[in-house]
């Protein structure tokens, strides 16, 4: 069966990815405290390099596929966390059925 995260779990695998990704001076930039579904992707201090590392982690962590064009249009934290759980649901109805 697969397991289907709550949004607060992508947020914090996000927040914490971010922490390991970040270097020191674009860490000192971001409050990741503050860092909620409503955080707009472009106010993050990451480039394409970090975006795409970030990606690779939920893709590992969730056991799902992150289309590099769909990572790149993402507005928010909660669009990512949506199309996680989206692509979970769907993943799971193949494979348990109805």
């Amino acid at each position: 069966m697969t397991e289907i995260p709550e949004s607060a779990d992508v947020v914090t695998a996000i927040r914490d990815g971010l922490t390991r990704l970040l270097p020191p001076e674009d860490l000192a930039q971001a409050d990741l405290s503050c860092l909620d579904e409503r955080t707009a992707m472009l106010s993050l201090p990451v480039d394409s390099a970090v975006l795409m590392a970030l990606m690779n982690e939920l893709e590992e962590t969730f056991n799902v596929y992150i289309d590099e064009e769909v990572a790149f249009s993402f507005e928010s934290v909660g669009n990512v966390a949506d199309y996680i759980r989206q692509r979970l649901t769907a993943k799971a109805h193949r494979l348990d059925g109805p």
